[in-house]
């Protein structure tokens, strides 16, 4: 059984789920393609990611499970008005601190640490705290913290 296309109108918003950890990137004519299996609602679609979404995607470590919303929005190519889809991850549920509360700084650390250490494993003479520090503020920047 083939799946649907996710094909948004203009100004048209949905919400999808992965439903695998990774795409499959293949190449055709045009060039590199990067296909999801994502949920729409009910309905199992396929999604072919432009690469700039697809990037997002993998920066953030989205996996089977995380949801995002896109949007198709009017852009303008020289002359030309085309569609432009809007990628926005949804933030997951955080672990809960012991008092609670949702410690989200927390477990950015900890991620932030964790590649800050995949990092300097490949290159001699790094300085994993700096890393760690420097993607962190770059993680709270970008999450609107």
């Amino acid at each position: 059984m083939e799946k649907t296309k996710l094909e948004l109108k203009l100004n048209e918003s949905v919400r999808v789920k992965l439903l695998r950890d990774k795409c499959y990137v293949g190449s055709n004519s045009y060039g590199p393609y990067y296909l999801y299996t994502i949920l729409d609602g009910e309905v199992e679609k396929s999604f072919f990611a432009p690469a700039e979404i697809h990037e997002q995607i993998v920066a953030l470590g989205l996996k089977s499970g995380s949801e995002f919303t896109l949007k198709k929005v009017a852009a303008q190519n020289g002359k030309k008005i085309t569609g432009e889809l809007v990628f926005e991850a949804i933030q997951q549920a955080s672990p809960a601190a012991p008092n609670g509360n949702p410690d989200i700084f927390k477990e950015l650390m900890r991620q932030s640490i964790e590649d800050a250490v995949e990092i300097a494993g490949a290159f001699h003479g790094i300085d994993v705290q700096k890393i760690g520090t420097a993607i962190f503020i770059a993680r709270t920047k970008s999450n609107g913290f």
